[in-house]
């Protein structure tokens, strides 16, 4: 008797949850929260003429761009990535470019690509050219600055010299020309710029789990460090 109702007691305890499972909401479709997206990223152009946005194009995340007076059935894509889809872009202050960073198959190696949205599409693409601004393998490059008093200068980092560091560079957009400004020896981890291209603040790393960020020449540790900011 005993064990009889410690087996309809298992049975009664095992019914409650398929009961329950029962009265659930159907499982939402994964392509919801993981699928790719319809449209997203829009943004204007700073001199307001074209709006830009992200949108797949033959099955993947690309730029596409529109007059702003047009419809979206007239936009088109000026981007063509095939393998990775673009997560995030930026327009140059002067209008002249769209900008992107992507690295290569997910090895976090990124570089800069600069697409003037003006240009007639490649036929063998279906898009104006995408010209790398850095192309460089092994190597991650990092923004730093996109003056708005500069608009044809960015501010990047590589570390080409010393993967632990990133070396200072001023990259112009419309040729991909690089100046090195300051070779990393001080242990920098970040530089921050002001709108109008000057140098205001470092990050230094002091040791593994301790960072310094000093805002001038005074504040700097050493002769080496104050010359940051004599750029």
């Amino acid at each position: 008797m005993k064990r009889l109702i410690l087996t309809a007691a298992a049975l009664l305890s095992g019914a409650v949850p398929l009961a329950s499972l029962a009265e659930q909401p159907p499982l939402i479709d994964r392509n919801f929260l993981f699928g790719e997206i319809a449209i997203s990223g829009a943004q204007i152009s700073p001199d307001g003429r074209l709006i830009s946005f992200l949108k797949p194009y033959k099955g993947t995340r690309n730029i596409w761009v529109k007059g702003a007076d047009e419809p979206f059935s007239a936009a088109r894509p000026v981007s063509a990535e095939a393998t990775r889809p673009i997560r995030s872009y930026f327009w140059s202050h002067d209008s002249k470019y769209i900008l992107y960073s992507q690295d290569s198959g997910g090895d976090e190696n990124f570089n800069i690509y600069a697409i003037d949205p003006t240009l007639a599409a490649d036929p063998a693409t279906g898009v104006p050219p995408t010209r790398p601004l850095t192309n460089l393998k092994g190597v991650r490059t990092q923004i730093f600055s996109v003056p708005r008093a500069k608009p044809d200068i960015l501010y990047i980092g590589l570390n080409d010299r010393d993967a632990r560091w990133h070396d200072l560079y001023e990259l112009r957009i419309s040729t991909g020309e690089k100046t090195l400004l300051r070779k990393n020896t001080e242990n920098i981890a970040g530089w921050e710029f002001d709108h109008d291209g000057a140098l205001r603040r470092c990050l230094q790393a002091v040791n593994a789990a301790q960072e310094r960020a000093f805002a001038g020449a005074a504040e700097a540790e050493n002769e080496d460090a104050a010359l940051l900011f004599a750029l």
